[in-house]
C-alpha cells in the first residue's frame, strides 16, 4: 500500500492544470522560463522512472507472494527466543537428501523430493521380514542387509523400485507407487511385527522374494506398508507430542536431520585412533543433512523448532516447511557397519561416541550416544539440496522418551 501511495504522489506532482498554465504564458526568449522548462522536463523524467521502479517492485513483490505455495502459518511459526535459551544459530544450507526405501537396506541421494508428514517420499515404505516369526529384519542383527541396493528408475513409462543384491546379477523391479488395484492383484495384506508392535503390510510373493531368501539363507518376504496407521514413537507419541502422527517403517520417527559439521568433528576425533575408519554420514542413515558450522558442531542438540525454505526456479515456487524437533537420536551400533562391505567394526565409532556424546539422560538414551535430531514435519512440500534450514526456537531441555514437547 505504501508503494501505491508513492506512485499516486509522484503522478500528482505532474499536475495537468499547472502544465497548461505554464505553456500558455511561456516565453522562449525568457531565460527564466527556459530554466523552468528544463526543470519541469527533468522532474517529469525522474517521476516517470521512479513510478516505473515502484510499480516493478510492487508487482515483483506480488509475484513473490504468489510463489509461496506452501507456508506454515500461525504464531507458533515465529522465531521465539526466551531469556536463558541457547543462542539461535544462523541459517544453514541443506547439502544432501537421502532416501532409504527399504528399512535397513542401502539408500540413495536425490537433489530434490517431497517431504510429507510421514517423511521423505518413498522413505522406509518397505521392509524385509523373517517368514518364520513375521518379525522385521534389521542391520542390528543382520549387517548383510546393507548389501541390498535400491534405486528408482523408469521402465515402460512407469517409475519402479529396482532392488538388487550388491555384486550379483540378482534384481527385481516393483512399482514405486503401487495402486491399490495392483497391490490387491499382486500381494496379500498380512500382519507383521516391528518393535514388538503389530501392523499391516502388503506381502510380495515368492517370485519377488526368492533371490532375497537365497541371499539371506532363510525364508524372507519383502513387504509394503499397509493402510493401517502406525504412529511415531518416543517423544513423538501422542501423550508427549500432543497429537498422533503416523509414518511408515522407520524405527520411531518420520525424519532424521543431521549436521555435516558434527560428522567432521567425529571424524577428526577418529583420526587419532589406530584402526578407526573415516566415516561417511551414510553410516547414521539421516534423511536431511545440513552444512552446520565447523566451529560449532553438535549445536543441533539445542534445536526445538526449525524451518526449511526451498526455492524452485523452474516451478516459480517457494516451499516453506516447519518441523518440530522432538528428540535427539539415540544410537545403536549400526554406524559400526561399513555400508559398502557389511563388515562391522568391533569398536568404532561406538566407543568414541560413548566418550563424549552421552548427552541425554532420558530413558535408554542415558546409556547411548546421540547423533542427529528426530523431527516431525508440521506441513508438507518440496525440499531440495541448496535449501535453507533456519532455527526458530532452541531448548536445553531435550529428554529422550520422557519429556513432552510443550515442556521443552
Amino acid at each position: 500500500m505504501d508503494m501505491m501511495n508513492q506512485v499516486r504522489s509522484n503522478l500528482a506532482a505532474v499536475n495537468p492544470a499547472r502544465l497548461l498554465d505554464f505553456f500558455q504564458n511561456f516565453n522562449f526568449t525568457d531565460i527564466n522560463d527556459l530554466r523552468n522548462l528544463s526543470g519541469l522536463i527533468l522532474g517529469a523524467v525522474v517521476t516517470g522512472i521512479a513510478t516505473v521502479v515502484i510499480y516493478a517492485q510492487f508487482f515483483d513483490n506480488r509475484k513473490i507472494a504468489d510463489r509461496v505455495v506452501n507456508a506454515a502459518i500461525g504464531d507458533a511459526s515465529k522465531v521465539v527466543h526466551r531469556p536463558g535459551d541457547p543462542p539461535i544459530p544462523p541459517p544453514t544450507e541443506i547439502v544432501s537428501l537421502r532416501i532409504y526405501p527399504i528399512k535397513s537396506c542401502r539408500g540413495f541421494e536425490v537433489d530434490a523430493t517431497r517431504l510429507r508428514k510421514t517423511g521423505l517420499l518413498l522413505d522406509r515404505n518397505w521392509m524385509f521380514i523373517s517368514k518364520s516369526d513375521r518379525n522385521f529384519m534389521t542391520i542390528r542383527s543382520n549387517p548383510s542387509m546393507t548389501l541390498i541396493d535400491t534405486a528408482v528408475i523408469t521402465e515402460g513409462g512407469e517409475q519402479v523400485l529396482e532392488v538388487s543384491v550388491h555384486g550379483t546379477t540378482g534384481r527385481v523391479v516393483i512399482p514405486a507407487f503401487p495402486s491399490k488395484e495392483w497391490l490387491d492383484a499382486n500381494t496379500k495384506l498380512s500382519t507383521v511385527e516391528i518393535w514388538e508392535e503389530e501392523t499391516d503390510a502388503y506381502e510380495y510373493g515368492d517370485d519377488i522374494n526368492k533371490i532375497f531368501s537365497d541371499f539371506f539363507g532363510q525364508e524372507v518376504a519383502l513387504v509394503y506398508k499397509g493402510p493401517q496407521a502406525r504412529n511415531i514413537n518416543i517423544n513423538g507419541r501422542e501423550d508427549l507430542y500432543g497429537k498422533a502422527q503416523n509414518h511408515h517403517f522407520a524405527d520411531v520417527m518420520s525424519l532424521q536431520v543431521a549436521s555435516e559439521a558434527s560428522m567432521k568433528d567425529l571424524n577428526k576425533r577418529l583420526k587419532s585412533i589406530p584402526g578407526a575408519d573415516q566415516l561417511t554420514i551414510e553410516r547414521f542413515r539421516p534423511n536431511i543433512i545440513v552444512k552446520g558450522r565447523d566451529d560449532y558442531p553438535w549445536e543441533e542438540d539445542t534445536w526445538k523448532r526449525i524451518r526449511i525454505s526451498t526455492t524452485l526456479e523452474d516451478e516459480e515456487a517457494i516451499y516453506v516447511i516447519d518441523l518440530d524437533v522432538v528428540a535427539r537420536c539415540a544410537r545403536c551400533q549400526v554406524p559400526n557397519v561399513n555400508p559398502d562391505t557389511a563388515a562391522k567394526h568391533e569398536k568404532q565409532p561406538w566407543n568414541e561416541l560413548m566418550k563424549f556424546r552421552r548427552v541425554d539422560q532420558g530413558g535408554p538414551a542415558k546409556y547411548k550416544p546421540c547423533f542427529g535430531m528426530m523431527c516431525v514435519p508440521k506441513n508438507e512440500g518440496k525440499v531440495a539440496v541448496g535449501g535453507t534450514l533456519e532455527v526458530l526456537e532452541t531448548t536445553d531441555k531435550h529428554l529422550y522418551n520422557t519429556r513432552a514437547f510443550k515442556d521443552l
